[in-house]
Order: C-alpha cells, then sequence, then structure tokens
C-alpha cells in the first residue's frame, strides 16, 4: 500500500532543513520520500516560487492552486505558519484526504479549535509534536508511568521563541512524561520572537500537586530546550533538545557518612533527529492497521490549552 501525500507550506519544516542524501530526517519531504508507504506527489504554497524550488529539491510536482490538484491525495501534511494553519486546512479539506498531518501547534481561538475538532471526526488529523514519536521517550515515559523512579516530585525546565510555539512543545513532553496537568500559572512574560506569542515564566501543577517550573532564556540569545526532573529515587535530565537523556540514581555519599546523594548511572542519545520519519511511520501503520495515532488532534489542544 503506498499513499499519495501533498505539503502543503514549502518552508523549513517542509522542505529547508535538510536534503535527500542527509543522515538526519527533518522535512516532511525527507521522511515521505525516505518511506516506502508515501509517494510525494507534491507541494503547494501560497509563494508559488516557494514551492517550485521545493518541488525541484524533491522532484515533485508544485501546484500554483489546490484546484489544480488531480491526484488523489490520501495524505496532507501542513507545513504553514502557525497563524495559517486552519486557513491552510479549510483549503485542502475538498481534497477529502484519509489524514492531515499538522505541524505544531494548534490554534488557541475557540472558534478554530471546535473547527478542527468537527473536521477530525471524518478526518484523522495527527500533530507534530516530535518528541512523541521517539522512541527513547515512549520507553521513558513507561519506565515512569510504572514507578521505576517513584514519584515525581518537583522539576524545572529552560525555553524560549514563545509559549505557544515551542512551550507548548515542553508542556506536551510533560504530559507524556509525568501526566495530566491540573492547572498552569502565569508568573512573568517576555516578547522574544512573536509578537503575538510571548514565552511566559509558569509554574506547572499536576494532579498529585508536584509543581514543575517552566523559565524562559530570550531565544535571541541562543535556542535551549532541556527539563530537569526529580523523582523519589532518581534525577532525569532531558538535554539538547532532547537529543541527550542522562539518568542519576541515588548513592551512598563515601565522604560524609549517612548522606546519600544522586550519581549519574546513565546517559544515551535519542532518535530526536529521525523523529519526523517516525511520525510518518506512526501514520502508516495507523492507515494500514489502525495502530494508535501518537499525537492526536486531543493531545495537540491539551499543549495549547493553558496559552
Amino acid at each position: 500500500m503506498v499513499y499519495n501525500v501533498l505539503i502543503v507550506g514549502a518552508g523549513q519544516i517542509a522542505s529547508g532543513f535538510d536534503f535527500s542524501d542527509s543522515e538526519d530526517i527533518l522535512t516532511h519531504a525527507h521522511a515521505y520520500t525516505k518511506h516506502n508507504g508515501f509517494n510525494l506527489v507534491g507541494f503547494y504554497d501560497v509563494a508559488f516560487e516557494k514551492a517550485k524550488l521545493a518541488a525541484q529539491k524533491w522532484d515533485c510536482d508544485c501546484f500554483e492552486n489546490i484546484s489544480n490538484v488531480k491526484s488523489k491525495i490520501d495524505v496532507i501534511s501542513i507545513c504553514t505558519p502557525d497563524n495559517y494553519h486552519v486557513t491552510s486546512i479549510r483549503q485542502i479539506v475538498e481534497l477529502l484526504p484519509k489524514l492531515i498531518f499538522l505541524e505544531k501547534p494548534i490554534p488557541n481561538n475557540a472558534s478554530e479549535i471546535a473547527y478542527l475538532m468537527d473536521i477530525a471526526k471524518s478526518v484523522p488529523i495527527a500533530v507534530n509534536y516530535s518528541r512523541r514519536y521517539v522512541k527513547e521517550f515512549q520507553e521513558l515515559s513507561r519506565r515512569i508511568f510504572f514507578k521505576e523512579f517513584g514519584e515525581f516530585v518537583t522539576g524545572v525546565g529552560h525555553y524560549g521563541k514563545g509559549f505557544m510555539h515551542n512551550g507548548s512543545h515542553m508542556i506536551d513532553l510533560l504530559r507524556l512524561l509525568i501526566g495530566n496537568i491540573g492547572s498552569v500559572k502565569t508568573v512573568t512574560k517576555i516578547k522574544d520572537f512573536y509578537p503575538n506569542d510571548p514565552s511566559k515564566n509558569v509554574d506547572v501543577f499536576f494532579e498529585n500537586n508536584a509543581r514543575f517550573s517552566m523559565h524562559v532564556i530570550d531565544c535571541n540569545n541562543y535556542t535551549i530546550f532541556e527539563l530537569d526532573l526529580f523523582f523519589e529515587k532518581a534525577r532525569i535530565r532531558i538535554l539538547d533538545s532532547g537529543f541527550k537523556i542522562e539518568i542519576y540514581k541515588i548513592v551512598e555519599n563515601k565522604v560524609f557518612n549517612g548522606y546519600r546523594k544522586l550519581q549519574k548511572n546513565m546517559d544515551y542519545s535519542t532518535q530526536l533527529n529521525s523523529a519526523m520519519f517516525s511520525a510518518m511511520d506512526n501514520i502508516f501503520n495507523f492507515l494500514v492497521r489502525k495502530e494508535k495515532l501518537l499525537c492526536n488532534i486531543c493531545d495537540g489542544y491539551e499543549a495549547i490549552r493553558y496559552a
């Protein structure tokens, strides 16, 4: 089974971050062309020149209008800027795809959320919170769920470039690893990139009242995405945007008798550099075998509901 794909938007995440011979799989185009279950039909972008360049790069067609798409399209990736996600979906629903793969975040406008939820009743929507598709984070979530590290106590994270745009990645990862969020309290905020999406310093409270603090680092200085999680029996550090995980276990302090300390027990790399391919694999298995979508429209909503 091979599914035809259309990519809407021809920017970096759609086409620009890598090439067909790149070791890392960072774009929708690279993941689709690498996967045997998909055929990339082409690109549509309101800036037609961008679509032409992307089509040349990935050896497929480009379309000046959605009405020009004559092939049956099974999967559509929405890779337009954040504020245009719903507008893009309104344009392509006439193509009647089997699934929409939506770049995060979904909008936090009530009417647009309602529209997406209504669309998702007939056309499943997968959302690209990339770390959900990484097997090391799936396994870490399982270990935390089964209390290998004890109860979650507290934690801290650092991020920038908008609470919706990047902070929602952290909210989603916290939901995956720690569980349902009870409330989020904004402490302060700055505008470090998007005028309508400030980066917020917030306290996240889980259903067991444990707290996690998200701290903003101005993205004009540098990019960072890191979490430090403390459990009863361990400490877990998620570093380098999630490319690296460190686990610290409790040991006896050999210097101060009767005291215990945390000592690094292991560190390992993740396959975040191929999360996009894993997402496409999940989509393929959903379409063929009805495998559960690892990040659906409800997960997308939960990641932005506190914005």
